[in-house]
């Protein structure tokens, strides 16, 4: 089954990590998209949830949710 295809491939992809409770959850995602998502969660964050985007070299399989509304600020 192929990978599901990026809305920017000519964009490289990033890793986004989102934790909650102990839960850690991994997603690929179009570097804009992360960033223009971590930069809308930095400002009204949640105290017990923290997004970041991790450069461990690993993209994990799974695309970010509804990655194509968080491609414009």
């Amino acid at each position: 089954m192929p990978l599901p295809r990026s809305p920017r491939p000519d964009e490289p992809d990033t890793h986004l990590r989102v934790i909650s409770a102990g839960l850690v959850v991994d997603f690929r995602g179009c570097r804009t998209a992360v960033r223009n998502f971590l930069r809308d969660w930095l400002s009204h964050p949640h105290p017990s949830i923290t997004a970041t985007e991790i450069r461990d070299g690993f993209l994990p399989i799974n695309r970010m949710p509804c990655e194509e509304l968080w491609l414009h600020p």
